[in-house]
């Protein structure tokens, strides 16, 4: 039996897992699906705290799509984008970078430590997307995929204070 340690070195803030699918072979980038509770609004914004890469060692299927995480065949091909403030401000992030957990049996690259942005406030998630480096673009052969995302956010109000939320 294989154990997975999961070390969380300070407080979450809170988050919320975003399902991205890959349904066709061949595609150079997919887009992130919209998220209403990462979107920023003319009363609210919402600041990226950091990201966590979730791999199939920790969750092979996503609980809403049901789409079986990505393999690391494709992980190790893909980098992450983000648009902040009308432009990229995270450009070409490797994907495995924001991977943070590791298990003895899976050779994935892992640093022990979540990926941590600063100020990254009113990412414009329908501009974001993930792209494929590798010749060809997405292989979706062994059926489709979708990679798994864990976003660590806090809302502000208009101006600029922490909504808390329900206590």
């Amino acid at each position: 039996m294989d154990r997975v340690l999961l070390i969380q070195e300070e407080p979450r803030d809170a988050s919320e897992l975003v399902e991205v699918p890959v349904t066709a072979s061949g595609l150079g980038r997919v887009n992130f699906p919209d998220n209403q509770q990462l979107r920023s609004l003319t009363t609210q914004s919402v600041r990226i705290n950091g990201m966590r890469l979730i791999t199939s060692t920790v969750a092979t299927f996503g609980p809403l799509l049901n789409l079986r995480n990505a393999p690391l065949t494709e992980l190790v091909k893909c980098y992450l984008v983000l648009y902040v403030y009308g432009w990229e401000k995270a450009h070409y992030i490797p994907l495995l970078v924001l991977n943070d957990m590791a298990t003895p049996t899976v050779a994935a690259p892992s640093k022990f430590a979540a990926t941590k942005f600063s100020n990254y406030k009113n990412v414009d998630w329908s501009k974001s997307y993930i792209v494929f480096a590798a010749p060809g673009g997405s292989d979706v052969s062994g059926g489709n995929y979708e990679f798994l995302f864990d976003v660590e956010y806090t809302k502000l109000d208009a101006s600029g204070s922490d909504i808390l939320g329900p206590s």
